[in-house]
């Protein structure tokens, strides 16, 4: 032992660490994005034949122009769904999520091709090109987008309008009817349904054995969900409580980070052979996380066509 150890903290050689409020954050992130793929949350964006409930004036499969200040106008654009599917290997039913492997830009074909012409944004549900397109012009492209959307309440930037009907895209709070290029961009839109993650300040620890300083640890987390109908609502908060009991592998955000190795670029784009979910958990596995009691609760929504409600599960992790 370090003569010195007693004027240091412990557990903690860097500020820029991941503790465990953050990483348990991060890694139900993906365990949900992943896990509900699995059960088939997801819907396909199809340039042909593609409807929705509100017509056919702008399908999802077609991108609108986003006046995004940090590019040039016309070098982004986007769908009315965010959250563009980027996992491979997912298949439920016989079906698998769309793989994007190019783009129809007034209808002459543009194949992705990695860090060249354009690139995919996926989790703001955008094509970002390297040199800008004329503010006429028809893009669009197949692509799946999640069915629900889930987020962590420690990268929500500092405003998000809930877009809802979350399928409208001729929404005038969402929307420029005057030019059709959208008024509040992807970063700044919470899609419904979703869940919002978020790690509560409230937690007790006890010794875990003894001739160590292992700590057993009770941690609440909270989910947040947000709906547009009493059904979604209801349905997440099920899917939530039956987790009850569930172990799950947590994975060392920081080493992940270190090895840079994070599935998705700093752009939104995915990289060559990224990691999935599982391959994540297991690689960089960390500790075990039992899922100990999940307990729900309902919430005054401040709209008619808002449903919102709360999980609230209490986690059991050992510190080592």
């Amino acid at each position: 032992m370090n003569c010195y150890d007693y004027v240091n903290f412990k557990g903690i050689k860097s500020i820029s660490e991941d503790l465990l409020l953050n990483i348990l954050e991060s890694n139900f992130k993906l365990f949900l994005d992943w896990s509900f793929l699995q059960i088939g949350a997801w819907f396909d964006a199809k340039i042909v034949n593609d409807t929705t409930i509100y017509g056919n004036l702008n399908p999802p499969a077609k991108l609108l122009l986003t006046d995004d200040p940090s590019y040039e106008l016309g070098q982004v654009w986007q769908g009315i769904r965010k959250d563009w599917i980027w996992e491979n290997g997912i298949i439920h039913c016989d079906n698998s999520p769309i793989n994007i492997s190019g783009c129809y830009i007034n209808s002459t074909y543009n194949p992705y091709v990695e860090n060249q012409n354009y690139s995919i944004d996926y989790p703001n549900g955008r094509l970002i090109f390297e040199n800008a397109q004329p503010q006429n012009s028809d893009i669009s492209l197949n692509y799946s987008y999640r069915y629900v959307q889930v987020h962590r309440s420690a990268d929500s930037p500092w405003f998000n309008k809930i877009q809802y009907p979350s399928l409208d895209n001729s929404n005038p709070d969402i929307k420029k009817l005057d030019s059709g290029d959208w008024f509040i961009d992807a970063e700044h839109r919470i899609q419904l349904p979703a869940i919002v993650i978020e790690s509560s300040p409230r937690s007790r620890s006890r010794p875990y054995e003894l001739g160590n300083n292992n700590l057993w640890i009770e941690q609440e987390i909270s989910f947040y969900v947000l709906a547009e109908n009493k059904n979604d609502r209801n349905k997440l908060l099920d899917i939530l409580r039956l987790q009850q009991d569930l172990t799950i592998n947590l994975y060392d955000t920081n080493k992940l980070a270190q090895d840079d190795n994070y599935p998705l670029k700093y752009n939104g784009d995915k990289k060559s052979n990224s990691l999935m979910y599982p391959d994540i958990a297991s690689q960089y596995f960390w500790r075990k996380c039992l899922i100990k009691s999940v307990d729900l609760f309902e919430l005054e929504a401040f709209s008619p066509t808002l449903f919102l409600g709360l999980a609230k599960a209490t986690l059991e992790v050992i510190s080592h």
